[in-house]
């Protein structure tokens, strides 16, 4: 059967999620993953984690799901280094540049090729195989039926997001955020004095886009995709607008996954509180385990029970 994966954004949601059955915890690394500081874990976090999962016989992942610039990833292999040290051999990464660098730096590190490489097709998962990715991650929209072509790859673990939100840009490539959070930054000499037609700073501030949630060190998601839009014709308003937004659960077909050989089924949701994400997790190790009746399942394009819904990721 596949191995159940699941989110946690803080130490109390860490150890919820090993007491309610996940065969393994990812989490974000604090200034390097999704999500901003409310869904991360501090170095020393870190290490409490991974002394708590590695003591239940599981595994630690960790997410380094921003894209870093090039000035940035220094320090990006800095925060590698730390986390092998620790005894984490599993991250998580959204960009092709990172992953072969990664592998090339750290041969013996675990790589997997996060929802957000886009991974959907049996050519995408052996193009992330070659690159040197252990694991790939395809979203909930991907069918049963599909996996099994899939799962014809050889070489790579296949995980499936099988509870998520299907967002109507590409899964953790999305730049709208940027437009809601501007920081400024300074790049010339403050004591520089304006010139005529300067602006008041004499132009030595700059607004660098701290809104988007991959942006180097400094993501952070802000969510104004969920937020209404207005919608004007020829200067006049029509009304608001909504993005589509689809909550996803597929565990009515968590045996056809299994049957059509998915290694691993994953789970969104970092920013659930432990009280939440409990039931959520052993609802999904119940079906693994078929302690579920069928005809109890949800329909996987059907509504999530409110307290399961994980809009913000």
């Amino acid at each position: 059967m596949p191995a159940l994966l699941a989110p946690a954004g803080s130490l109390g949601a860490v150890s919820a999620a090993l007491d309610a059955g996940a065969d393994a915890v990812y989490v974000g690394l604090a200034g390097w993953s999704r999500g901003g500081a409310r869904r991360e874990l501090t170095g020393n976090e870190l290490a409490v984690a991974q002394r708590r999962v590695a003591s239940a016989g599981r595994e630690l992942q960790v997410a380094l799901n921003t894209i870093p610039k090039a000035v940035e990833r220094a320090r990006l292999f800095e925060q590698i280094a730390a986390l092998r040290d620790r005894g984490i051999r599993s991250v998580i990464v959204n960009d092709v540049g990172i992953l072969t660098d990664l592998k090339r730096r750290f041969p013996d590190l675990g790589l997997t090729a996060s929802i957000g490489c886009g991974a959907q097709t049996v050519s995408d998962v052996a193009f992330f195989r070659d690159l040197g990715a252990d694991a790939v991650v395809l979203p909930g929209t991907v069918s049963p039926e599909e996996m099994r072509e899939i799962r014809t790859v050889r070489g790579i673990r296949v995980e499936i997001m099988i509870h998520m939100v299907e967002e109507f840009v590409l899964l953790g490539k999305c730049w709208m955020p940027s437009y809601v959070h501007l920081q400024p930054t300074v790049f010339g000499k403050a004591s520089e004095p304006p010139g005529a037609g300067d602006p008041p700073d004499g132009g030595r501030s700059g607004l660098r886009l701290t809104g988007s949630m991959k942006r180097g060190g400094v993501g952070a998601c802000f969510r104004i995709c969920q937020q209404p839009w207005e919608l004007y014709d020829s200067g006049r308003l029509r009304g608001t607008r909504l993005f589509p937004s689809r909550q996803i659960s597929r565990r009515a077909d968590v045996a056809a996954y299994a049957e059509a050989g998915v290694d691993v089924l994953k789970l969104q949701g970092r920013s659930l509180p432990e009280e939440l994400l409990a039931p959520l997790v052993r609802s999904y190790r119940e079906a693994i385990d078929g302690r579920t009746a069928p005809a109890a399942e949800q329909a996987w394009s059907a509504p999530l029970p409110a307290a399961w819904a994980v809009v913000g990721r």
